[in-house]
């Protein structure tokens, strides 16, 4: 009797789950499922925003379809581009979404904003801002791949392993909403079919585009925002026409904040671990070592303190170093620190070690 009863449940929960399983195979036949997204600049009360979905063949080919319309609110848009489907276009698999930069100067908060506000898309969205029109970007395929996957996984692989800060929806809204920091966001642009990143562009607080950090201050930035281990490097003159270049860098950085709220300098601290891969000297001794870790501290921090002068004078804190200030005090006034932070002394103390020695040529 009792082997006849789970007979029975065992081919009842069989039959449940089978029929669940029907029923969500027929949403999804039903729907489509937009996995990137695009907004680019039309005038200053419109957009275009564009939305791809992936179109699986039983040969295990993807075709990514593009819908675009143009409008002034983003609800708008959706049902006009649902005019265009087939099916309704829903947004639970998000995986990116881009700003062209025109739009982006403009400000994007209003649009971010409304991602936020619909529960079907996740607080790890990757965000972008994109050199040239994301509708050419997102019009583009990118070999036999989900292009929303492709972008956000593009954007991934350089967060843990390359030139970008870690950010996403979630980290945006936070740094715009603080006090003491402003948001920033991934630089991209298409070339000859691949994608390719250019850089970090900076908000000031209002949400607007000001400033795009050139190549050969990405790492330094990095290193100035998190502790981080990176397989991107730097190149230094050494001597005479002597350079050297290291890379899988690991940055422990630090703050020295004495008298928070006053004009009294603060000193950011960055212990740069390091493996020389490359020097066009002859020989690489233990002085030799000695002498590249020492030009490399000077060049770091020179290079370090020019990117924050130049945050400074944008009056843009992507660093987040008023957020550090007002971590340490109880008098925190935000109207009080935007005046001084322009002018207050921010210096850079840069300690590069060399791990290991690479090549030589």
């Amino acid at each position: 009797m009792r082997i006849l009863f789970m007979k029975l449940t065992l081919m009842l929960l069989i039959s449940i789950l089978s029929g669940c399983m029907g029923v969500e195979r027929k949403v999804l036949d039903e729907i489509n499922l937009s996995t990137a997204g695009g907004y680019d600049y039309v005038d200053e009360t419109h957009f275009e925003a564009t939305a791809v979905t992936p179109l699986y063949y039983p040969d295990k080919t993807i075709k990514n379809i593009t819908y675009s319309s143009k409008s002034l609110l983003s609800k708008d848009v959706r049902d006009k581009m649902n005019q265009q489907s087939e099916r309704p276009i829903f947004s639970g698999k998000l995986e990116v979404v881009l700003f062209d930069k025109k739009l982006a100067k403009q400000g994007i908060y209003r649009l971010v904003d409304t991602l936020i506000r619909d529960s079907s898309i996740g607080t790890t969205l990757n965000l972008a801002i994109v050199e040239g029109s994301t509708k050419d970007v997102l019009s583009k395929q990118f070999g036999n791949i989900d292009k929303g996957i492709y972008l956000s996984k593009m954007i991934e692989q350089n967060v843990e392993k390359g030139m970008l800060p870690k950010t996403n929806l979630h980290l945006f809204l936070y740094a715009y909403y603080s006090e003491g920091m402003d948001p920033f966001l991934p630089m991209i642009k298409a070339l000859n079919g691949k994608v390719y990143i250019k850089g970090n562009a900076m908000f000031n607080s209002k949400g607007e585009y000001v400033y795009q950090t050139k190549r050969s201050e990405n790492v330094i930035f990095k290193m100035l925002f998190e502790d981080t281990t990176s397989k991107e490097g730097f190149s230094t003159k050494i001597e005479g026409k002597e350079y050297a270049s290291v890379d899988n860098i690991k940055t422990k950085r630090s703050y020295n904040i004495s008298m928070p709220m006053t004009n009294t300098p603060i000193t950011i601290n960055l212990e740069i671990n390091s493996i020389l891969r490359e020097y066009t000297g002859k020989e690489v001794d233990p002085k030799m070592i000695k002498l590249i870790e020492d030009k490399m501290s000077k060049d770091v921090k020179k290079r370090s303190e020019n990117l924050v002068r130049n945050f400074q004078k944008l009056h843009v804190d992507p660093l987040g170093i008023g957020e550090q200030v007002r971590t340490r005090t109880r008098s925190w006034d935000k109207k009080k620190w935007d005046e001084m932070y322009t002018s207050i002394p921010i210096n850079v103390e840069a300690k590069v070690k060399i791990l290991e020695s690479g090549v030589v040529e």
